[in-house]
Formats: structure tokens, sequence, C-alpha cells
């Protein structure tokens, strides 16, 4: 039973003949000593240096989003030890200075109210979910104006008069707070595709190449990946004895069941690969296509291509808009639709 319970889709170790492992860098596949210097996670996830310093620029671009540290393959908080390791003298004393601040002050944000954070600096208040989306910095030193939409600098102005390219800058940051909304949909769309919630907790990652019974690290909840539901929750035979396992009876004929192994899928749906890796590819993809397609048909066409227009975000999501909206979207073509009688 797995307790991995993200985004990228290579896996970090691979068999060679004398089935030995070799360690792998979960982006670039680089072949990796087993006590590299670079970021491990408790679940075997291994990043090469160079790799480790673009996950280390990512959290740093948007430090807000990215606590507590994780895994970017399994979400699974990560070892300060190995994340402080990757870090310039600078970014080590930014991190000391200001991370446990942003940890704190996430814990005191309550109901319609949000965490906002400068772009450019470590500086952060708790406002109002209603507030515009234009942030002023407040920090000696800084002082910047930015949207917190596109995490960009806004026009500063020495004068009362804006000459015609600042009201055209600000005009853009105007129309990407009118956009905020359905942007935030569509991204949401775009992570959750890749990923699979915790259904008592909401940890959420992508599983290893073990089975689709999962036990969260959190909550310890014990669900099934394939369909997202609880234990409790899942379709069992009724002759069993009342288990994860359960679920998993019939599953080849019954819809309201799952399989145990992705790769036992292909058995009955030729469009399924017979290894782990194009598994979890195929059923991800599957899965990230119809949440955009929910996005899609929740704001309508003239707000997708407005969206697409100001941010790029169809063209960047992955996918054309003929695979979103007319893709088959069938997880499992099974032999018989009709649930068999269980004994």
């Amino acid at each position: 039973m797995s307790t991995t319970t993200r985004n990228e889709l290579r896996p970090t170790t691979s068999e060679t003949k004398g089935d030995k492992k070799r360690t792998l860098c979960g982006a670039c596949e680089s072949e990796l000593e087993p006590d590299h210097p670079g970021i491990q996670c408790v679940q075997g996830h291994h990043f090469c240096t160079d790799c480790s310093k673009q996950i280390i620029s990512l959290f740093f671009s948007d430090p807000q989003h990215y606590i507590p540290l994780r895994c970017v393959l399994c979400h699974i908080e990560l070892n300060t030890n190995v994340f402080e390791r990757q870090l310039t003298p600078e970014q080590l004393d930014f991190y000391h200075q200001n991370m446990l601040v942003l940890v704190w002050a996430k814990e005191l944000v309550g109901e319609g109210e949000r965490l906002d954070n400068c772009p450019f600096c470590c500086f952060a208040v708790i406002r109002s979910i209603n507030d515009s989306s234009i942030f002023h910095c407040e920090r000696e030193g800084c002082g910047k104006a930015s949207c917190l939409i596109c995490r960009k600098a806004c026009p500063k102005f020495h004068s009362n008069y804006a000459s015609a390219a600042q009201q055209a800058e600000m005009l853009q940051h105007f129309t990407c707070e009118a956009l905020g909304n359905d942007k935030f949909l569509f991204d949401q769309a775009v992570e959750n595709g890749q990923k699979v919630q915790c259904p008592k907790c909401g940890l959420s990652g992508m599983k290893d190449d073990s089975c689709t019974h999962m036990t969260c690290p959190t909550c310890s909840q014990i669900w099934c990946y394939f369909c997202g539901k609880p234990v409790e929750k899942c379709d069992k035979a009724r002759n069993g004895k009342n288990t994860i396992y359960d679920h998993n009876q019939n599953w080849d004929s019954n819809p309201n069941r799952c399989p145990m192994y992705f790769t036992q899928i292909q058995d009955i749906d030729k469009r399924w690969g017979d290894n782990e890796e194009d598994c979890v590819i195929m059923f991800h993809r599957i899965r990230s296509l119809r949440l955009l397609r929910e996005v899609y048909e929740k704001l309508g066409k003239e707000r997708i291509n407005a969206l697409n227009r100001h941010f790029r975000s169809l063209d960047a999501c992955g996918f054309s808009l003929n695979e979103i909206l007319h893709e088959d979207l069938t997880l499992i073509r099974r032999r018989s639709q009709h649930r068999r009688k269980d004994n």
C-alpha cells in the first residue's frame, strides 16, 4: 500500500539488467550517485544539483505559494536540511529571516482573508479577499507596487499625469484583476490534473509505482487513487471483509470498482500501457482534460479566449482546445458496463 499522496511524471529509479536500481533525477533523468548533494525526499525522489537550483528558484519566485516546502513530485514535506543546503548565503539569510514569518502568518489568516506578499521582497500582510490585486509594499528599501495576479511590477508615477505607456501598462494590470478568478480556476485545473487529493485532509500529490491503495501520511486516511474516494465510501464486494481490497473485485466489469494496479487495465482496454509510468501519464492526461473541460464549460468560449489573449493560459497548458473539448475521456472501456453480481 502506497503512502505517496504532483506534477512531474518521470520516475527517479530505473531497473538495470542486474535488477539493481539506478538513482535518476526526477526532472532531467540524469543518473545520480546514491549520496548525491541534490534535493531528496523521504519517498525516494531525487534531483540533481542543477535541477535542485531550478526548484529553489521556483520556491523563491513565490514563497507564500510553496510553503510548506514539499517535493515537486509527490508533495511530501521536505526535510528542511536537504532544502537549506542548496541555498546560496544570500538565499539562506532570506530564508531564515522570512520563511518562518510567512509560515506563522498563514496560520493567522481567517475566513474572508488572504495573505498577500510582495513579489520582490519578504514583506507580507493579511488583507481581505476582496482587496485589490494591486499591492503596495510598505517595506523600507522596496516600496514597489505590483500586480498579485501576474506578479509583475506596476509603473511608478512621478507626477500627477501618467504617460501613455504608463496608462497602457496599468490597463494591462486592471485586465489581470478582471480575469483573476478565471485564471485561478484554469491554473487550478492544470495543477490538480497532475495530482489527486486525500479525501480527508486535502494533501495532494502523485502516486508512486505501487498499487492504487493510498494511505495518507498526514491523516492516515485509506483511499483509492483511481476514484479518489475514501475506503468508507468505496463500492465493495458484499462477500468480502469490507476493506479497500474488496473495492478491486470485479473491477473489469463493474464501473463502480477500481483496479488495484494501473497495469491491469491494458488487459481489457488497449489504450493503456503495460508499464506503470505510461499508465500514470495516461491517467493524469485524462484527469487534466476532464478538469479543463469543466472549466471551459463553466467559463464559456469568450472568457477562455480573453484568458488566453492576456495570459496565454490555453496555449501554455499542454493541451489543444480540440483535445479539451472532444477527446474521449472514458477512463476504462470495459468489456461490459453492467455490474457483475457478487457471489
